[in-house]
């Protein structure tokens, strides 16, 4: 058998192009022309002048979108890719910023890296692959980076503040104590003011060793306390983390509470464009519906009316619908009763006849009629904050001399009482339209627009925790990932139409 011959200690007589390695249709080229395009001035403005020179953002850009691409987040391991992947060094221009360079960039210009979010929906707008017709909105639970068991009450705060405290006043009695005892050596007081604080600082140096001082050495750390602090204070939280202090408790889709960050998506139906995106501390995402379209509106502009909104039953509310009424959107968003539920009523209501979908409602009389004609009157409304909205309690007035008695109730006071949900009149024109087949095939679409996206970052990107902390660099890395996504979709777009 005859085998390719090899050169293994051959030198190439000329240096090659870096680009004859890479094949032709790579995606890093689409990255390399991409953020060619983006405006850099306001960085050359900032780093004119004398100094040392500083890597060009243009670079530490290409690198981080490839890396996300590619499922690489940690700065490490792009730091490694450029010395060893010729993709890497083709982006990278032949420099090598290290870690430290790639961490801090990405941390510090949320601003940039914004931008570049923004650019890629404009990139897929003009190539036809984003049609502002139909919009899905979704959200979903990441991992903090950081631990539950690093989490500590306001009681146990304030106790471990008030023991640093004491900390530092003894370390600065110490340290007056130990100047004292350096003007007493022989030749300082001949010293500059230069040499006297090189002394200083080298003495204490050594002294830190001797006495083995970790209150010194951990300042760091008590700035993390002191914000941790700072912020369980202004935002009233019972349990905050300090190793994250802007991270939350949440439960995640497999029902286990842990610190983590909800992030937000809104995705375009044409082909699955990501137009707007953001991270927040909130636990539910009912709130985050009028961000989410101030965001769409900030990137790509006026929504045209009549625009298709589909969005999951956590969403629902009654200021989310008057909003979209005002902005003459159409909404597709159902109210929060799962399937499962519904088989489970229709389950009990065969069972047992005095379910509460066996009482007729008198709309003029306000009143509901049991199975056995007996009335049950208005007794009290509340506002459910789980479900956001206003409940209904309705009691009946002779339920004791009623012979289904023990049938139809189990309280004590032997009077049947029903909680029905008080809708306004757009939240009952929604779910009467939301019952209909139509509108239930134009929701379910979203488990073929957003619901897959989200499915990308966590399984394909291993998106599943951040590796920065946060909120604000939380923001960034998140807005990389979207931009990573939409860059793609843009490229296999684009060879699909050419091809």
């Amino acid at each position: 058998m005859a085998f390719i011959q090899s050169s293994k200690n051959q030198t190439w007589l000329l240096p090659p192009d870096i680009r004859n390695m890479i094949s032709s249709d790579h995606i890093c080229y689409l990255v390399d022309s991409f953020v060619g395009e983006l405006d850099f001035t306001d960085f050359e403005l900032r780093y004119a002048g004398a100094g040392h020179p500083a890597y060009h953002p243009r670079i530490l850009c290409k690198i981080l979108i490839q890396a996300m691409i590619d499922g690489i987040r940690s700065s490490r391991k792009i730091a490694r890719c450029i010395r060893e992947n010729v993709v890497y060094m083709y982006l990278a221009e032949k420099l090598t910023p290290d870690f430290r360079t790639i961490s801090d960039f990405r941390k510090n210009n949320g601003d940039l890296i914004r931008e570049i979010f923004k650019n890629t929906i404009n990139a897929a707008r003009e190539i036809g692959a984003v049609g502002l017709e139909q919009l899905s909105i979704d959200g979903s639970v990441v991992k903090a980076f950081a631990s539950n068991n690093s989490t500590v009450t306001k009681e146990e705060l304030d106790v471990i503040d008030d023991y640093i405290d004491h900390m530092l006043k003894e370390s600065i009695k110490t340290d007056e104590l130990e100047d004292e005892q350096l003007q007493q050596c022989r030749g300082y007081d001949q010293l500059n003011t230069t040499s006297k604080n090189r002394v200083k600082s080298i003495c204490k140096k050594y002294a830190d060793k001797f006495h083995n001082s970790e209150q010194k050495k951990n300042l760091r750390w008590i700035k993390n306390l002191r914000k941790a602090k700072n912020i369980s204070r202004i935002n009233d939280v019972e349990k905050i983390s300090l190793t994250d202090p802007e991270s939350r408790f949440i439960k995640n889709k497999k029902g286990r509470i842990e610190l983590g960050y909800n992030t937000q998506l809104t995705v375009d139906h044409k082909k699955g464009i990501i137009i707007a995106n953001d991270v927040c501390q909130d636990r539910n995402d009912s709130h985050q519906f009028k961000p989410q379209l101030k965001l769409v509106e900030q990137y790509c502009g006026q929504l045209k009316e009549s625009t298709k909104i589909c969005a999951d039953s956590g969403y629902m509310n009654e200021k989310n619908i008057q909003l979209l009424k005002q902005k003459n959107l159409d909404p597709y968003i159902p109210e929060r009763t799962g399937k499962n539920n519904i088989k489970k009523v229709k389950i009990r209501k065969k069972e047992n006849i005095f379910h509460v979908s066996s009482f007729i409602y008198d709309e003029q009389k306000d009143v509901y009629i049991c199975p056995e004609n007996q009335i049950l009157k208005y007794y009290y409304e509340f506002y459910d904050k789980k479900r956001s909205l206003m409940r209904r309690v309705y009691r009946g007035i002779n339920c004791r001399d009623c012979k289904s008695n023990q049938q139809c109730t189990n309280r004590n006071d032997g009077t049947r009482q029903l909680m029905v949900n008080h809708l306004s009149a757009d939240r009952k024109c929604l779910n009467e339209k939301m019952s209909t087949a139509k509108a239930q095939k134009i929701f379910e679409q979203r488990k073929y627009t957003v619901e897959p996206v989200i499915g990308n970052y966590k399984q394909n990107l291993k998106f599943r925790e951040f590796i920065t902390r946060g909120l604000n660099s939380v923001k960034n890395e998140f807005n990389l990932v979207c931009a990573a996504i939409n860059l793609k979709k843009v490229w296999l777009y684009s060879n699909n139409t050419n091809s």
